[in-house]
């Protein structure tokens, strides 16, 4: 019996009530059994001719429904977020040389220190313990990055020693009653 498949309109063959695979498309459908009545066969859509492989039809996948085209979505450009600070320090740098570059203030602290112990012990002392402090501050901050340290303490005990060795000048010479 000659069928024609309901999804592609290809003649087949088969019998009332068995199961047909269509040899165009593989759609699978079912024979109904024959009521003595004619049925309209569906109308035939003209093809072009479909390619073969080896005498049998090459199998053809229907083409996807087209979809309206869309207008691209629109670009949303935003800037990277702001995260450089001018002297924050950068993960990017060449790490510091261990022992970096010698703090200037414990270099003055100590040159003021021995100023204050030889020639004048009351700007050069007290000079040289703030500035020995400031340093030591500046030090411990670096992280490792300036090194003088020595320097500072050196500074520090000198400017004490200034004022404690030109203090005790001063007490002597008054007890003496020069």
């Amino acid at each position: 019996m000659k069928v024609f498949c309901p999804n592609c309109g290809t003649e087949n063959d088969g019998t009332p009530g068995s199961r047909v695979t269509c040899r165009a498309c593989t759609a699978s459908f079912e024979i109904p059994f024959e009521n003595n009545q004619a049925t309209p066969q569906p109308q035939q859509i003209p093809q072009p001719q479909q390619p073969s492989f080896g005498g049998r039809p090459v199998q053809q996948f229907g083409t996807p429904p087209v979809q309206p085209a869309q207008p691209p979505a629109p670009v949303v450009v935003q800037p990277p977020p702001n995260v450089w600070q001018p002297n924050a320090p950068s993960s990017y740098s060449a790490p510091q040389a261990p022992g970096g570059q010698t703090n200037t203030l414990a270099i003055v602290s100590l040159v003021s220190g021995l100023v204050g112990c030889l020639c004048i012990p009351a700007i050069g002392s007290i000079t040289s313990i703030i500035t020995g402090f400031m340093a030591l501050s500046q030090i411990n901050a670096s992280g490792g990055g300036q090194k003088g340290r020595e320097l500072a303490i050196g500074g520090i005990v000198t400017g004490f020693l200034g004022c404690c060795g030109w203090m005790g000048y001063a007490i002597l010479m008054a007890v003496a009653g020069k």
